[in-house]
């Protein structure tokens, strides 16, 4: 009884453990949410792209742009943005996530059950860019900004939804017609550029229509 005891102990410890990296993870979460967090959040949607494509880089070589673009790197003028489901509130998940964790006294408080997310087409993930495209360039000439000289970076966090990579991308026709230099996207297992412009980055240039897989890391 007394080693059944000490191991009980230590499970429940253990638990403890990871419930406090939970929610630690969660708090990290919604600073990386915050609004004084927005460059920084910004910067590590195109890390993750660069990541992706193999590119070597330091932090120092980043910096603000006049937003647009969000963040520079190099040559390129990254503006960034989010897509998700539909009716999902990032900002509004994260704070209801991180009350959720704080009041577990225990993991299986913390379990639930999500519905299957549903395989879509790549031309279906392609189609979710567009409203957001749309409002944007819509707003960006009425300020008289050129959009020829924005590198469009898309992080894509879903989860209703899989893509499937075997189902081909369709051209980007009404993407080209707005007149991006680039369009690229990434999410927390691909990377693909969409398009790139002759005057577009190297890298984003010889990484033009190529699907990159990897595994599950860090997303929000």
């Amino acid at each position: 009884m007394k080693g059944f005891t000490t191991g009980s102990k230590l499970n429940r410890m253990k638990e403890s453990d990871y419930l406090r990296l939970l929610t630690y993870q969660a708090e990290q979460a919604n600073l990386m949410l915050s609004n004084a967090r927005k460059w920084e959040r910004e910067r590590w949607v195109c890390q993750r792209l660069l990541d992706a494509l193999n590119v070597s880089y330091n932090v120092e070589e980043f910096g603000p742009g006049q937003e647009p673009p969000d963040v520079l790197f190099r040559e390129a003028s990254f503006e960034v943005f989010l897509v998700l489901d539909a009716g999902r509130r990032l900002n509004e998940e994260w704070r209801a996530e991180l009350q959720r964790r704080r009041n577990a006294f225990s993991l299986s408080q913390l379990i639930r059950r999500e519905p299957r997310p549903k395989r879509i087409s790549t031309a279906e993930l392609q189609g979710l860019l567009a409203p957001t495209l749309r409002k944007k360039a819509h707003n960006y000439r009425e300020r008289g900004i050129d959009l020829g000289e924005l590198d469009m970076l898309a992080y894509v966090n879903l989860k209703r939804a899989i893509p499937d990579f075997n189902s081909n991308f369709p051209p980007p026709s009404e993407y080209l017609r707005q007149g991006w230099r680039s369009l690229s996207l990434v999410g927390p297992t691909f990377a693909r550029v969409l398009f790139a412009h002759s005057d577009s980055p190297d890298f984003l240039r010889n990484n033009l229509g190529r699907s990159v897989l990897f595994d599950l890391g860090v997303g929000l």
